[in-house]
């Protein structure tokens, strides 16, 4: 089977990962004969808008997955500080839309301002994002990730964990069983532990990000053998 002929899903049963230039699927799922093998094209973070704008942008289909149908996710990827006094509906939809201006905005910026231009802007949006939403929503773990990773350019360890440490619980809630996404969290937080001396978190933080490669990458691919032998080295 050509990797290229498997249907997308928001709700996919396979994940696909390469071993050289072999691709290799594998199932994330429970699966009985007959069930139809599905991958996902896109990042599954985003809402159920989000997601679609993105396939028609690139594939030029909509997604009628179940998930699609219901949006069942949805409210909890938005989700927003609760209050005695509920924030105005109008207000959120605002805050959504400055979200995903702040998405472009940033993309659009990367290769044009300097680490500390980027972090700055990163800071800004969180602060006003953070008026409304939760830390769990998406818009503000996009924007976490972003700052991370610009940490981690300017060799700002602490400031890297920061973020790291709100995203990964989000993640592993919002994220399908063995995402690698997830598995890519625990990877970069283990190793800043360990680079600064926090050896049992660290530890901790790589044998996580094991267990979910042993099922989406298969437990004799290179990678594992690389990082099993990286965990035996802090022993």
């Amino acid at each position: 089977m050509s990797v290229a002929l498997i249907n997308h899903s928001c709700l996919p049963s396979v994940i696909v990962t390469y071993n050289g230039t072999m691709a290799e699927v594998r199932a994330v799922q429970d699966m009985n004969p007959g069930d139809e093998v599905l991958i996902s094209y896109i990042d599954l973070l985003y809402p159920t808008d989000d997601r679609n704008d993105r396939l028609r942008e690139s594939y030029y289909f909509t997604c009628d997955c179940q998930e699609c149908k219901t949006k069942s996710k949805d409210k909890v990827k938005l989700k927003v500080h609760k209050r005695s006094d509920p924030i105005n509906p109008e207000v959120i939809s605002n805050m959504v839309r400055y979200g995903r201006n702040a998405v472009r905005e940033f993309r659009a910026a990367k290769h044009q301002k300097s680490p500390s231009e980027l972090l700055e802007i990163c800071e800004r949006s969180l602060d006003k994002m953070g008026a409304v939403f939760d830390d769990s929503n998406v818009y503000m773990l996009h924007m976490m990730y972003q700052a991370m990773g610009v940490c981690l350019y300017m060799e700002d360890l602490d400031g890297a964990i920061s973020y790291g440490e709100k995203i990964l619980k989000p993640y592993c809630q919002l994220y399908p069983a063995y995402s690698l996404n997830v598995s890519s969290m625990y990877l970069k937080l283990g190793r800043l532990y360990l680079a600064l001396d926090r050896h049992s978190t660290g530890l901790s933080a790589l044998k996580k990000a094991l267990a979910i490669m042993e099922v989406a990458h298969g437990k004799d691919h290179q990678y594992l053998t690389a990082l099993r032998k990286e965990i035996a080295s802090q022993k």
